[in-house]
């Protein structure tokens, strides 16, 4: 075993210090009690004595003496001030001056205000004993549309355990607990599934409906998905915070998706052990989502304004109107024609306030593409379905295909059949969006060329 620097663990996906194990012939970088567990399981008699050794290692002090670190969570108030990052809710406690030096870097409020929604969600019935084939937003999906779905996502921590990135084991496991329990007594029809007992490709569907983050798969020891009957509200433990809890609805229904989440929300009954404060709001691992908690984002499809060039133009616009421009799965996935419109922050404003920024800045962007979708089909049509001609051809030939092509053959396919080139029906839609897969654990080059072939070929002969 080889001592790495503070990183994440391969397995819990807590920040300590990390050891390289060799399991099953593939090098895995595990923390102390990661790596005492896999001991235990390959050489037990072993596992005490070294496990000890780590342990010392690991309760060494991180930075160097004088520093001033949170004592409860050992975060720098440099991290704080320069990366937005909090370990625990102490941070915000101790480190005030860090904090609203971040927040005056971004120029955004230093304090917690507004009023929320007046909007009461009703629970959405299950249509069945048994849950849903697909997400209520993709079963409604039909092609072409700009607005594909609206989401809101509420990021709440207990006020007694650190944050996910930086907590032990022990307080991981507490909060899994606790959540579980109550989603299981809730008046919500919740079906809890412990990450530990999904299997690698339930993992990946679940993240392709969009009703868990790819973080699941760095959750699998003490994460948790929990979604409801109906597969429109999804809750997500142990993430990048303790509980996010988001709905997702069809079309332009940014209002009802908050008062959707914060319903489920709500069910839970965990308000009194949560983090609170009365300049902050709620408070986050990230301090960008501090306040109302609350990411608000519209999924988007917009292949004119790329195919014409304007895409880089509206976004800047857009941003201008408040709103901010992500990748499908947040910070850090592609952005292309299809992407998120989403809201930069959640302190000093209201929720209706962020609710109509974020629909106003998607209309204003479904009218853009609505314009240059007229455009192109007017001037451009033949060319159109040249280029659709060209990618079906193409396809014979790829063995393996990137995201990035996959996105860009989305965009001239749909647009082609606007143009008459086929027929593209919403079932084969939806199966193009999915057959996309942004965020994978392994590479699917191979199995997205295949699965893009049968497609566009089923397309092309109608």
């Amino acid at each position: 075993m080889a001592r790495l620097s503070e990183q994440r663990c391969d397995v819990c996906g807590s920040v300590a210090l990390r050891w390289q194990v060799q399991a099953d012939g593939q090098a895995r970088w595990l923390c102390a009690e990661c790596t005492r567990r896999y001991l235990l399981r390959y050489a037990p008699g072993e596992a005490d004595a070294v496990a000890g050794v780590l342990q010392q290692v690991s309760a060494a002090p991180a930075y160097p003496e004088g520093v001033i670190t949170c004592p409860r969570c050992g975060t720098e108030p440099a991290m704080v001030s320069q990366q937005g990052v909090a370990g625990c809710t102490d941070c915000y406690q101790r480190f005030p001056q860090a904090v609203d030096k971040w927040l005056a870097r971004w120029s955004l409020p230093t304090r917690h205000g507004g009023e929320p929604l007046p909007e009461v969600a009703q629970i959405p019935a299950a249509r069945s004993s048994s849950m849903q084939p697909e997400a209520s937003w993709l079963s409604a999906l039909q092609q072409p549309q700009t607005i594909i779905s609206s989401r809101a996502r509420y990021a709440r921590n207990f006020a007694w355990a650190r944050f996910p990135w930086c907590a032990d084991s022990a307080e991981l496991e507490e909060v899994r607990r606790r959540v579980e329990r109550s989603a299981r007594s809730s008046r919500w029809r919740f079906n809890v599934l412990p990450a530990s007992r999904i299997r690698p490709s339930e993992r990946q569907r679940w993240v392709d409906l969009r009703l868990a983050s790819p973080h699941l798969w760095d959750s699998t020891l003490y994460g948790s998905l929990i979604v409801d009957e109906t597969r429109t509200v999804s809750v997500l433990v142990n993430e990048e915070d303790h509980l996010r809890v988001q709905a997702i609805l069809p079309g332009l229904q940014v209002r009802e998706s908050i008062a959707l989440a914060h319903g489920a929300l709500e069910a839970l009954a965990l308000r009194e052990e949560l983090a609170f404060s009365d300049n902050y709001g709620w408070l986050t691992a990230s301090i960008l989502n501090i306040g109302w908690g609350l990411r608000v984002s519209v999924m988007m499809h917009t292949p004119a304004l790329e195919w014409s060039g304007q895409l880089q133009a509206v976004w800047d616009a857009a941003m201008e109107l408040g709103g901010t421009v992500r990748g499908l799965y947040g910070e850090g996935t592609p952005v292309s024609a299809l992407f998120q419109v989403s809201n930069a922050h959640s302190i000093g404003l209201d929720e209706a306030t962020i609710a109509a920024q974020v629909s106003g800045t998607a209309q204003f962007i479904a009218r853009a593409e609505q314009q240059a979708r007229e455009q192109l089909l007017r001037q451009r049509a033949e060319q159109l379905r040249k280029e659709a001609e060209q990618v079906y051809h193409n396809l014979g030939k790829e063995r393996t295909l990137r995201v990035a092509d996959a996105l860009q053959m989305l965009s001239v396919i749909s647009l082609a059949c606007a143009a008459g080139w086929g027929n593209l029906s919403a079932e084969i839609w939806k199966q193009m969006l999915m057959a996309v897969r942004w965020e994978t654990r392994h590479d699917d080059a191979e199995w997205r060329a295949i699965k893009m072939r049968t497609l566009v070929r089923q397309v092309r002969n109608g």
